[in-house]
């Protein structure tokens, strides 16, 4: 904040008004240490890059009011006040229109929390009271809470993400505003709504952000296979929880990355579709691992998340039914080699995750302990490369066998030493190839 508040002494002592504004001072006044801080001030584009004209300058936001400094090896924004005009789509402004008024400024703001303003004096301007709902736990729009939410209906995200963030409560005529407008996200890029629920995701309890989802009907527009498991009854002894709470109880419980956290909210997606009622009076949902983990994906794909990510989401949720109550050191090593050492960890969190949130009475402490098994296996030598025989297909082929042939024999021998490490040294391979295979034989 001294090095920001440097800037704003430069542009005083130009004569002209300067603060930091938003999320910084709502942070500042929580006593929460800012990622980053807003400038805004009086001065026009032209004279913010004449004050700083000494410094590193980015001129590419001018239009918006925006002057890029580069200044003590960091980079700040400062923008002008600015009023913005009727929004074309629900989320872009039409014109932007350069101000003297800090007022005016901050009302043109989504929600009173953010709508504050400090100078580098400490002194706070807060024409919408944003310190008291922020005392008082209340998420607020700036003025007509119907008005800011159609001018850009990525603010009911926004203040789904807040109110989730801090656990506040969203004031009445904002949640009402949110439940008749919701249907306005359609207008919303798929990247931009992604970006926004990843970081709700991302929050120590996100649970609260899904439920208010739900209950805005926002889900419904947003993730329509996740709206059918609320209320959802599993039929089932092994659970005492609706689906939809399962969901949300196992993301709160998977550690804060995100294609965990995905993998957590989506891991039994398909379950409503796969369901059948089977004679012993409960309910089954066969193969809803496989249907759930390419519901994920299309799901992801729709939202643009990367390739990467959606392959950790499908691995996740196409694993987490292959927990056992005993599994030998061999069964692990294949698990590994099978999942990928940078996914197993991952996996074994979502299986706890899920064990822990069936039942109130369930222990996963089994889970645990098979996890700390893999922690040690993972330092073998053999698991700690991918192609980890001591043999290839070149000293295959010096012994006369071809194609398939390798092929077969290569993943036999795998097979053994996962089961037999101290067997994966050349001269012992070697030796179970020259007794158990010939050149020419139909191996497999």
């Amino acid at each position: 904040m001294k090095d920001v508040f440097k800037l704003l002494e430069k542009l005083n002592e130009k004569g002209f008004e300067a603060y930091i504004v938003g999320g910084c001072v709502r942070d500042y006044i929580l006593g929460i240490i800012p990622k980053d801080y807003d400038i805004t001030t009086n001065a026009l584009p032209d004279e913010i890059a004449n004050v700083f004209k000494d410094y590193g300058i980015l001129r590419h936001g001018e239009k918006y009011g925006t002057i890029g400094v580069g200044f003590e090896n960091k980079f700040y924004e400062i923008t002008t006040f600015r009023s913005e005009g009727s929004y074309n789509d629900n989320r872009h402004p039409g014109q932007v229109k350069f101000l003297n008024n800090l007022d005016d400024d901050l009302k043109r703001r989504d929600l009173t929390i953010n709508a504050m303003a400090m100078d580098r004096f400490l002194k706070i301007y807060d024409p919408f009271g944003g310190k008291d709902d922020l005392k008082n736990k209340i998420i607020r729009s700036c003025g007509n809470a119907n008005e800011r939410i159609k001018e850009d209906a990525l603010r009911i995200l926004r203040a789904v993400r807040f109110a989730n963030r801090f656990k506040f409560y969203i004031d009445e005529d904002l949640f009402d505003a949110i439940s008749l407008n919701r249907d306005l996200l359609r207008n919303i890029s798929k990247e931009r709504i992604f970006s926004e629920f990843s970081s709700m995701l991302l929050d120590e309890r996100p649970s609260y952000a899904l439920r208010l989802m739900a209950e805005s009907g926002v889900l419904k527009v947003l993730f329509p296979d996740l709206q059918k498991t609320v209320n959802y009854d599993q039929k089932t002894p092994y659970h005492d929880k609706t689906l939809f709470d399962h969901l949300i109880c196992v993301m709160d419980n998977c550690p804060p990355k995100l294609h965990v956290r995905l993998a957590g909210l989506f891991h039994d997606i398909s379950k409503p579709d796969t369901f059948s009622f089977g004679e012993d009076g409960r309910g089954h949902f066969f193969d809803h691992d496989l249907l759930g983990a390419k519901r994920a994906g299309e799901i992801l794909r729709d939202y643009r998340a990367s390739n990467e990510l959606i392959k950790k989401v499908e691995i996740l949720i196409r694993e987490h039914m292959k927990v056992h109550s005993e599994m030998t050191d061999k069964a692990l090593r294949r698990q590994i080699k099978r999942i990928g050492r940078e996914n197993i960890l991952d996996l074994y969190d979502l299986m706890y995750a899920d064990c822990v949130c069936t039942r109130i009475d369930r222990d996963g402490s089994f889970i645990l302990k098979r996890k700390n098994r893999i922690l040690v296996l993972l330092d073998e030598r053999d698991m700690q490369k991918e192609k980890f025989l001591e043999i290839n297909g070149n000293d295959l082929l010096a012994l006369n066998f071809k194609g398939r042939e390798i092929g077969q024999i290569l993943s036999d021998l795998e097979a053994e030493v996962l089961d037999n490490p101290s067997l994966n040294t050349r001269e012992k391979l070697l030796e179970i190839v020259k007794n158990k295979y010939k050149s020419g034989d139909d191996i497999g």
